[in-house]
């Protein structure tokens, strides 16, 4: 090549480096592409290839800027997923420190004072709460100064165990939130001074289930979606479901039904109202459960906490055993019903994904 046509080599890579302006790559990386295109060029040159040909084929081999870009673009949307995840299992984690802490201490104060036994059950109260303050300050700083070190080994431990980190934020989510409706029930101080009804406790109620519950479950499923890479669509999420995804599922689905006891009325309306419930949600997850691999034993995974609410509940109440068998029933009939009719309707594309 004269010198003319080296010069215009020269102009046009280096026309071509600017596409590289906005990607990872560093100034070196660049040039080092730059080089290993020049060199290709005229290798191909070498061999009688037109001026054309020889650059379409030297940069198709070193590659569009497209392929270095879109991993930044994914780079800040896993950024953008994973700071809100994190913001959602902050929110949890405040409700989990508030249970322990704040309600705990005043749901269990006669428990504690019947073990120590102290002469001024005033003053030792007292003392407790000013000992859980200082403690409570002191890991603050400790958490602050060691942020760095907690968050990445939170992180870390967050992508290895998404499932087992879901369920958590699900127990300990709601069982924080029974400990806030708890003293709410038990030291209903407010209620009797300002003479509120059965019922607008139950509303209030209602109010604190509308708050605990989606913030859980948007903290669960956020961590499952995350960390579940195959998670692109909802069938994919179905497709991909395991015996963990599955007991979440069935923990989820028990939750509201639960909840559902403190209806007012009377017992044929609250028991219509359990049974309803429990068809449609169980229902759903039955149809989720069908597209999966191994749906008996994620069947018998979804049914893990019906299953334990049913014996509970026989257990504590003896005189309500038939009712409670009968709610089961319902969860275990509207489960296996839906698995069947979705694995008879798309068996098709269960056998295509596999």
């Amino acid at each position: 090549m004269d010198t003319y046509q080296l010069a215009a080599l020269e102009a046009r890579i280096q026309n071509w480096k600017q596409n590289f302006t906005n990607s990872q790559l560093t100034a070196e990386d660049i040039d080092e592409l730059a080089t290993l295109l020049k060199d290709t060029y005229l290798e191909l040159r070498a061999i009688n290839l037109s001026d054309e040909e020889a650059w379409l084929v030297a940069t198709h081999r070193i590659g569009q800027p497209e392929p270095v870009i879109a991993p930044v673009e994914k780079s800040s949307a896993n950024n953008a997923n994973r700071n809100w995840m994190m913001m959602l299992w902050g929110a949890v984690g405040v409700l989990i420190l508030q249970a322990i802490f704040i309600v705990m201490p005043q749901v269990f104060n006669q428990t504690v004072i019947s073990v120590f036994q102290p002469v001024n059950s005033d003053s030792f109260i007292k003392n407790e709460y000013y000992a859980m303050a200082v403690i409570l300050f002191v890991l603050f700083v400790l958490v602050t100064l060691r942020s760095g070190y907690f968050i990445n080994r939170f992180t870390n431990s967050l992508t290895k165990n998404a499932s087992l980190y879901a369920i958590v934020a699900i127990i300990a989510g709601l069982w924080a939130g029974f400990c806030s409706y708890i003293t709410f029930v038990k030291y209903p101080m407010a209620a009797t001074i300002n003479g509120y009804s059965d019922d607008t406790r139950i509303a209030f109620s209602v109010l604190m289930f509308g708050f605990y519950f989606p913030l859980i479950f948007v903290a669960a499923f956020a961590t499952i979606r995350y960390y579940a890479r195959e998670s692109v669509s909802f069938k994919e999420f179905n497709r991909n479901i395991n015996w963990k995804h599955a007991l979440i599922l069935g923990l989820l689905a028990q939750t509201p039904i639960q909840f559902s006891h403190i209806f007012s009325g009377s017992d044929t309306v609250r028991a219509t109202i359990i049974i309803s419930l429990s068809v449609i949600l169980f229902s759903i997850i039955g149809w989720m459960l069908s597209y999966s691999k191994n749906g008996f034993t994620n069947i018998a995974a979804a049914q893990v906490a019906p299953l334990f609410i049913w014996l509970l509940g026989s257990m504590m109440n003896e005189n309500a055993q038939v009712i409670f068998f009968i709610f089961y029933i319902s969860k275990i009939v509207a489960l296996l019903s839906s698995y069947y009719i979705g694995k008879y309707r798309h068996q098709p594309e269960v056998i295509l994904a596999r």
